[in-house]
């Protein structure tokens, strides 16, 4: 995802969030979230955590390493079963 496709503000003001709110989420202070939403280049780790949580609605706090390595080893060694979990999944949400 580009940096210009991202609008911060736009993101905060649709999650109905306030600066301190949104932008210590993922790390970030008020005033550093207040510059890159007045126009401030967004680093990509920056833009890569808003994106995560923000958009994709992903708690960091409940990830693990090995949640990360679970998926990528279905993904590669079980692909089907691993597409059947992943629809099962999504048309249950």
């Amino acid at each position: 995802m580009s940096e210009k496709l991202i609008n911060p503000k736009a993101i905060r003001k649709q999650l109905g969030m306030n600066q301190q709110e949104f932008w210590s989420k993922i790390g970030v202070t008020q005033s550093g979230g207040s510059r890159y939403e007045s126009g401030r280049n967004m680093p990509k780790p920056v833009q890569e955590l808003l994106r995560v949580v923000h958009i994709e609605g992903i708690d960091l706090s409940s990830i693990r390493k090995d949640d990360i390595r679970t998926l990528e080893y279905l993904k590669n060694k079980h692909p089907n079963l691993f597409e059947k979990i992943y629809d099962e999944a999504h048309s249950a949400v």
